[in-house]
C-alpha cells in the first residue's frame, strides 16, 4: 500500500486529478520489543487521508506566506524587513513541506529503481526545521517591534563575525582578501539597508534558540514557550538526535537506524524492517503537515486577514488531520479555543 502522492517533476504543482486516488495514511506505528521489530495491527489504527490536506495544505500556507509579504508591515508596528523574514521562514517550512511529499512520492518509492528508504529517513529531520520556523515567527509575534528587529541583528552580526573569522584566519592571500572585501561589502549595504550601524549589529544580541527560549520552570512559562515545549518531548526529540548523529536517533518505537544496517541484520528480519518505512513515512509527514499548519494557524490568529476563505480552509484542514492522534491532541489543548477567540472558527 502507498503512503503518498505527489507530482515528481514539480512538487509544489499538484493537481487535484493527481490526488483522485490518494491512498490513506496510517495513523499507527510500530512497536520494538527485545530488539525485534513487532508490527502493530494497522488496520485498527486511525487513518488520515493525504488527498485532503497535501495539496490544500500547501496552497493556503503560500496564501499566507504572501499575505506577510504584502500586507504584513501594516499590522506589525515594526521596520518592514520584521514581514519579510517572517515571509522567508514560512516559503522555507513550505519548501520542506513540498520536499518530503515529492520525495516519497508513491512512483519513486515503487518505481525508481534507484530509490532506497535510507534517503526518507535521513530526510525526516527536516522537520526540526519546520519546528524552528514555527518558533521564530510564534516568538517574534509576541514582541514584533523588538524581537523582529532582534532577529535580524543576530544574523547580521553572525554573518559579521564569520567574516572576520575569514579575514583573520586568510588575509593576505590576494584571492581571500579580495573575496572577504566583496563580502564584507555586502554585509555593510544589508547593514544599511535595515537601517543600522555597523556597530549597533557588534553590540546587538545573540537570537535565542529554541532549547535556551524554553528554559524557566514550568509556572513562569508563557503560553507560546508551553505550547512549543511539547516538539521537545518524546518522539519529536528524534529529530534532533538524528540530526546530530547520537545514538538516542536511532533507536526508538520505529528505530530509524536498521535502515541505516539493514544489509548487516539477519535475512529473515530485513523485510519487517523495510515494512516499517509507511508507518515512519506516515508518522514524519503528518507532524510535518501539522507543523505548518500550527503555523499558518499561529499567523492568522495574530493579523486576522481578510479574504481567500483563509478561516474556512484553517478549519478544514484541522479536520483533515484530526485522525492524526498529535494533530488532535494540539488541536484540544491549543486551536480549538484559539481559533474560537481570535475569530478563525465561530463560537457554538
Amino acid at each position: 500500500m502507498g503512503a503518498v502522492r505527489a507530482d515528481s517533476r514539480r512538487p509544489e504543482a499538484t493537481g487535484a486529478a493527481r490526488h483522485a486516488n490518494a491512498p490513506k495514511l496510517f495513523g499507527g506505528g510500530y512497536s520494538w520489543r527485545n530488539g525485534r521489530s513487532a508490527r502493530m495491527d494497522l488496520d485498527d489504527k486511525p487513518r488520515i487521508n493525504a488527498k485532503t490536506f497535501q495539496e490544500p495544505l500547501g496552497k493556503l500556507a503560500e496564501v499566507m506566506a504572501q499575505k506577510v509579504r504584502r500586507e504584513g508591515a501594516a499590522y506589525l508596528n515594526a521596520p518592514a524587513f520584521v514581514a519579510e523574514d517572517m515571509f522567508t521562514m514560512i516559503r522555507q517550512a513550505l519548501a520542506t513541506y513540498h520536499l518530503l511529499f515529492y520525495l516519497n512520492a508513491d512512483e519513486r518509492r515503487e518505481q525508481d529503481c534507484y530509490w532506497n528508504n535510507n534517503y526518507g529517513v535521513v530526510a525526516a529531520p527536516l522537520v526540526r526545521s519546520m519546528i524552528d520556523c514555527l518558533y521564530n515567527v510564534t516568538a517574534i509575534l509576541e514582541n514584533p517591534a523588538e524581537r523582529g528587529v532582534g532577529y535580524r541583528k543576530s544574523g547580521l552580526k553572525k554573518r559579521l563575525a564569520d567574516i572576520e573569522e575569514d579575514e583573520k584566519n586568510y588575509g593576505g592571500k590576494p584571492e581571500w582578501d579580495s573575496y572577504n572585501a566583496n563580502q564584507r561589502w555586502a554585509l555593510r549595504i544589508l547593514i544599511e539597508g535595515s537601517g543600522f550601524t555597523e556597530d549597533e549589529i557588534r553590540h546587538a544580541r545573540g537570537w535565542q534558540t529554541l532549547g535556551v527560549y524554553l528554559r524557566g520552570k514550568p509556572e513562569t512559562l508563557t503560553p507560546n514557550q508551553r505550547f512549543l515545549k511539547r516538539f521537545t518531548h518524546m518522539q519529536w526529540r528524534q529529530y534532533s538526535a538524528l540530526s546530530h548523529g547520537t545514538f538516542e536517533g536511532y533507536i526508538g518505537e520505529i528505530p530509524a537506524g536498521d535502515y541505516f544496517l539493514i544489509d548487516a541484520l539477519p535475512h529473515e528480519e530485513r523485510p519487517k524492517v523495510e515494512a516499517m518505512y509507511l508507518a515512519f513515512l506516515t508518522r514524519h509527514i503528518g507532524r510535518a503537515a501539522m507543523i505548518l499548519l500550527c503555523l499558518v494557524t499561529e499567523i492568522q490568529a495574530h493579523f486576522r486577514f481578510d479574504g481567500a476563505d483563509i478561516n474556512n480552509r484553517i478549519q478544514k484542514m484541522w479536520d483533515a488531520l484530526l485522525g492524526f492522534f498529535e494533530a488532535d491532541e494540539l488541536y484540544r489543548e491549543r486551536y480549538c479555543e484559539l481559533m474560537k477567540e481570535r475569530g478563525i472558527a465561530p463560537r457554538e
